[in-house]
């Protein structure tokens, strides 16, 4: 019996030990206007862009890369379910260096802009 009793605890700790040790998943790091978000990898090249108010104004993300001087944008591809959180992933081919969340304003010449997240974005 105490040997069962020792070959249990072994194995719980072997068991703890490896979940311990094993790679965790990449975070995502973020930027919002309002409950709309942007999220990125750590790394800088995937870029989810978010619809989280359901009030039917169009989102996207503004973005520059390590590529280029050039403003870009990764618009919510958006689905025939207009209920809920709406989001879209990208995979860049150059890294994120600087990037926001744009809403657009019905009716008027500007946009509701959020926070620009700073260079460098890849590993903050």
């Amino acid at each position: 019996m105490r040997r069962r009793i020792i070959a249990l605890l072994a194995a719980i700790g072997i068991g703890t030990a490896a979940l311990l040790a094993a790679p965790t998943p990449a975070s995502a790091y973020g930027v919002s206007q309002g409950n709309d978000y942007a999220l990125h990898s750590y790394n800088g090249r995937v870029l989810t862009i978010c619809d989280a108010e359901n009030d039917g104004h169009r989102v996207w993300a503004g973005y520059y890369t390590s590529a280029s001087n050039s403003y870009q944008t990764a618009p919510v591809i958006y689905g025939s379910n207009t209920s809920g959180v709406d989001c879209t992933t990208y995979e860049l081919s150059h890294v994120l260096t600087n990037l926001r969340v744009v809403e657009d304003k019905p009716g008027s010449s500007s946009n509701y802009y959020g926070s620009w997240h700073g260079y460098p974005v890849a590993g903050s």
